[in-house]
């Protein structure tokens, strides 16, 4: 259904739609909203966010309608019609709480995202999973984020390796449109935004180099796709694919936030899981809307007074930007009762949901990691992780929403998808 007063435009997404689905369209007014939600044969709800500039109450009249959709309905999935050449827009549907978005101009992408907005919605198969994407913050520096990022994606391709396997002996073929010259998918891959500071740790841990950087991305939007993304960027033997940001900050200047935001949402659309990793990016605007992207935020802390500090003055920064703490989940890192205050403690303290912990093994991850190595690699049994692996597997849903149990050893999923998302710059 898509709310519009645009009769062009209308009749525009329903041919960049094809034979998708039927697509009916309706006067953007809240009571014909609300009404179409209680009716089950709506399966996704388009909002027009297509500036006007003879309409100046367009752009808040679909704001409205967002907000009044994620209370009424929150499970069902929206998607913003926009174009990319109007930023302001774009960014207006994300703070409204619409995590899609897609260039009224670009057929393809429409298709690409209906198709996985339908997969992810398909309700009552209980075969279909995805993954959680997440994003990853140490509430200060020295706080072990990077290294947690680095080895949870690589775990997370372990596992879609593992899957893909069984699915190909089982007599499964791979989707074509997910296939590239006979090697792994994006699809069966999971993408690590390397975007902490100092910059490129987590491609240093990864034994990687790679040109193609986060800056390029945004600067190639409308030229990103499989094939550009295979051939660019950095890929480990195993299949994780890996974007940082550029050695020179400065070019982060060069491209504006809400570009930075759409390079994310495109990343997601194109790969089966995401991790973002960015500790010590002075940039909280631009985390907080990282935070909307992902489907989880950890913060990572440890149990030292200066960390527990720095998690106050996070979470009240992550407020003055619109994020509630439900947003939030607590990871802690190096954790020992004997430090301090438990986890349990912190997380109540702070408000928190407490995601997991983490054991201190700092010695054995630098053992493994000044040979060239993950310590998963050297050491798959080794306290961090297996603590690492129960937080992988929270990360594996069903198409229900409910998290896979983690004793489940095999058929993590059976499908994946990623997601498709310009106003000041991403430093």
């Amino acid at each position: 259904m898509f709310f519009s007063s645009d009769t062009e435009l209308a009749k525009k997404l329903a041919d960049s739609l094809e034979a998708m689905g039927t697509l009916i369209h309706e006067q953007p007014a809240p009571d014909i909203l609300t009404r179409h939600l209680d009716d089950s044969l709506v399966n996704m709800v388009f909002l027009d966010f297509v500036p006007d500039d003879a309409n100046n109450e367009k752009l808040a009249r679909s704001i409205d309608m967002a907000r009044l959709l994620n209370r009424h309905k929150p499970d069902m999935p929206s998607v913003a019609v926009g174009r990319l050449s109007s930023p302001g827009a774009a960014v207006a549907a994300l703070r409204a709480g619409v995590k899609d978005f897609v260039d009224l101009d670009n057929p393809e992408e429409v298709r690409d995202t209906v198709k996985r907005l339908s997969k992810r919605f398909s309700y009552g198969k209980e075969d279909d999973t995805r993954y959680r994407n997440v994003l990853i913050l140490g509430v200060r520096t020295g706080m072990g984020a990077t290294l947690l990022s680095v080895h949870l994606a690589s775990l997370l391709q372990e596992m879609q390796n593992v899957e893909r396997n069984a699915r190909l002996q089982t007599g499964g073929k791979p989707d074509e449109s997910r296939s590239d010259a006979g090697m792994v998918s994006l699809h069966d891959r999971t993408c690590l935004l390397d975007l902490g500071l100092p910059v490129a740790d987590g491609m240093l841990y990864l034994n990687l180099n790679g040109s193609f950087d986060f800056v390029e991305g945004a600067r190639n939007l409308r030229r990103l796709d499989r094939t550009m993304l295979m051939s660019a960027m950095a890929h480990d033997s195993n299949g994780l694919s890996v974007i940082a940001l550029p050695r020179d900050l400065d070019q982060l200047n060069s491209v504006s936030h809400a570009d930075s935001l759409f390079l994310v949402e495109r990343l997601r659309d194109h790969f089966g899981a995401i991790v973002v990793d960015v500790g010590g990016m002075p940039n909280p605007a631009f985390i907080a809307g990282l935070v909307r992207l992902a489907d989880e935020t950890w913060l990572v802390t440890d149990q030292s007074i200066a960390a527990l500090v720095s998690l106050a003055d996070m979470i009240k920064e992550f407020e003055q930007d619109g994020v509630s703490s439900t947003e939030l989940s607590l990871v802690v890192n190096r954790y020992d009762l004997q430090y301090g205050m438990s986890a349990e403690q912190i997380a109540e303290r702070f408000g928190l949901k407490l995601k997991g912990t983490l054991p201190d093994r700092m010695l054995a991850i630098m053992k493994s990691t000044s040979q060239g190595h993950l310590l998963h690699q050297d050491a798959p049994k080794d306290p961090y992780i297996k603590a690492l692996r129960a937080l992988a597997n929270t990360l594996v849903e069903s198409a229900a929403g409910k998290e896979r149990p983690q004793a489940q050893k095999s058929g993590w999923l059976t499908s994946f998808f990623g997601r498709d998302g310009r106003s000041g710059s991403a430093r």
